[in-house]
């Protein structure tokens, strides 16, 4: 069974998606230079939420997750990621939620603490709309991500997917999230 982590990375114009296998990740990875720090949290307990903050002098400008989702006996994935985003309960910390299975935030933290990316989150979508965080005026879009409520099967299982999650193609410096069926929450991340 392999894992896959998702990082959304600060970038001056775009918010970048990385995806690649991890075999063991470390609690935290040094880096070179100026380049973020990554803090990882501890696996989270079932369907629980996983945060993962930066250390005092340093901000948040991005995150991702590893994830174990629930398998149906057959070995189809019966789960998905909720939410992944920064936490708007918890300043310069990133969280992540599976519905059912397990999982590990990430938080890309850089060493300029004065260089922190505010957050806005939208209200919470119709079902399978559009939800769009703007950056206010003077601000620039650096990155984002999603709170999602999936429609589920009547045995539990999810019957849904976020669709989008990236910033939007028409509306300037805004993030957009789109569920199948259900409703999401759109979070930009503004400098």
């Amino acid at each position: 069974m392999s894992r896959f982590v998702r990082l959304a990375f600060r970038s001056s114009a775009v918010a970048l998606a990385l995806t690649s296998t991890l075999a063991a990740a470390p609690q935290v990875e040094a880096a070179a230079g100026d380049a973020p720090a990554v803090v990882v949290s501890d696996w989270s307990g079932r369907g629980e939420v996983a945060y993962a903050s930066c250390p005092q002098g340093t901000s948040l400008v991005g995150g991702g997750y590893d994830s174990n989702p629930d398998h149906l006996g057959s070995g189809v994935i019966a789960d998905a990621v909720n939410t992944n985003a920064p936490s708007a309960s918890r300043p310069n910390t990133w969280a992540v939620r599976m519905d059912r299975g397990q999982v590990k935030a990430y938080a890309m933290c850089s060493r300029d603490s004065s260089n922190a990316p505010a957050v806005v989150v939208s209200d919470w979508s119709g079902r399978g709309e559009v939800a769009y965080a703007s950056c206010p005026q003077g601000t620039s879009l650096v990155g984002g991500g999603y709170d999602s409520n999936p429609d589920h099967l009547g045995s539990g299982v999810i019957a849904d997917a976020v669709n989008t999650n990236a910033p939007s193609a028409s509306r300037p410096n805004t993030w957009a999230v789109r569920m199948d069926r259900g409703q999401v929450k759109a979070y930009a991340m503004c400098d």
